[in-house]
């Protein structure tokens, strides 16, 4: 009897898996970033409400703060950090409406995505299922984690100052301050308004933390998808074994395959444009903001060192730069995944196939020489060169906000 392939033993893992931390994220601000079959929940939609209500608020009265804090010039550094908060905010705003306005086109990106996903245990093996989903806990926890210290570093270091000065010093004249910007419609200073006002605040931080934080992760374990898409395909074209010279009906089988792994080609090519049409805008708003939030921090850490603001800036500031460094990092590997294709085609055994099989494998090295990468609409094709723009771009504002200043 002939032997059967064993199936191998292991956890069947399905796309959810890969997105489960970006959703998660996007749940603890009330969104449900797609469809699914989970039936709406009246509270899950009131808590949502709430955190938007609360972050716009926050947002109008922070940027009113700003414009009193630069317009009299009392404490510069100190305005420079509400617009850096300013400029965050509209990052983590820009990135929630995005998905909220593109969330049918998220939904048919989840949709492709599981079409096109491997189910069985075999063909999770062939497409290293396991070692992509690993690669993708790796980054997308490293950078959540690196955005959550970042905000408790902001939030919790008020409090915990006065904490120490108030009950380990026992100063009486010990300062209470708010995590973000420090006016208020209501008296909040010396009763007990302080608390309610410090978790208002608080919580304002963490939805505009978690709006650009689970958007990111979600671009980053959607390209990493793609990529292992990508990269079976071209361990496919390079292990195709031609079969026109060995059965009577080779040729046909052949041409059957590589139709099927043309097919495979386009769905992939597919979901890129609609992770471009999805991510695209809140791609070129937060490079933009990104940029200034830089140049902001970098002129605060350059006029003025202060042992209480030092910490927390360069954590933001890290935070910022690790950002745009992954997501033209992962860009840059799309493009060298989709090119890669092309290469395989050229290296297949093809010198005994069938001329429509060579013609078609020219259709694909064609397609091949235009690399797929993430787009910031249609105005910036990210890659690792756009960390060089990037950096470019923020030094020119640097510059300009140092000459001001002077």
């Amino acid at each position: 009897m002939a032997k059967v392939a064993k199936e191998p033993k292991g956890k069947i893992y399905d796309v959810d898996d890969f997105l489960m931390l970006a959703v998660n994220y996007y749940n603890t601000m009330g969104i449900d970033p797609y469809e699914t079959d989970r039936k709406a929940n009246i509270w899950f939609q009131l808590y949502y409400v709430i955190n938007f209500i609360n972050m716009v608020y926050s947002f109008i009265v922070e940027v009113t703060y700003m414009a009193n804090t630069l317009h009299d010039n009392e404490n510069l550094l100190e305005g420079c950090m509400v617009l850096s908060y300013c400029t965050f905010v509209i990052i983590g705003l820009s990135k929630i409406c995005a998905v909220l306005y593109r969330r049918p086109k998220m939904t048919s990106l989840v949709k492709q995505l599981k079409s096109c996903f491997p189910l069985s245990a075999l063909d999770q093996e062939e497409y290293d299922v396991k070692f992509c989903l690993k690669r993708t806990h790796m980054y997308t926890k490293a950078f959540g984690a690196l955005y959550t210290v970042m905000y408790f570093a902001h939030t919790l270091t008020p409090i915990f100052v006065y904490f120490c000065e108030k009950v380990l010093l026992k100063n009486p004249d010990a300062k209470q301050t708010m995590p973000f910007f420090q006016l208020e419609l209501w008296e909040w200073r010396d009763n007990w308004w302080f608390y309610p006002t410090y978790f208002h605040q608080s919580l304002a931080g963490y939805t505009a933390t978690c709006g650009s934080i689970s958007s990111d992760l979600m671009i980053f374990a959607v390209v990493l998808q793609v990529i292992m898409h990508y990269d079976r395909l071209a361990k496919v074209l390079r292990e195709f074994k031609v079969q026109a010279l060995i059965k009577p009906n080779g040729a046909d089988e052949d041409l059957k395959k590589l139709q099927s792994l043309i097919a495979n080609h386009i769905n992939i090519l597919r979901l890129t444009d609609v992770m471009n049409e999805v991510f695209g805008v809140s791609l070129l708003l937060n490079f933009v903001a990104s940029s200034l939030l830089v140049c902001l921090v970098g002129f605060q850490l350059t006029i003025k060192f202060s042992l209480e603001y030092f910490g927390k800036q360069v954590l933001l500031l890290v935070s910022v730069l690790f950002e745009v460094y992954l997501l033209s990092s992962f860009s840059q590997k799309l493009i060298d995944a989709s090119e890669n294709v092309g290469y395989a085609a050229y290296d297949m055994d093809w010198f005994d196939a069938d001329k429509r099989i060579k013609k078609m494998l020219i259709f694909i090295s064609m397609r091949a020489q235009k690399p797929v990468c993430l787009k910031a609409t249609v105005f910036l094709d990210l890659s690792m060169s756009t960390v060089t723009i990037f950096l470019s771009m923020t030094y020119k504002f640097f510059c300009a906000i140092r000459t001001m200043y002077q």
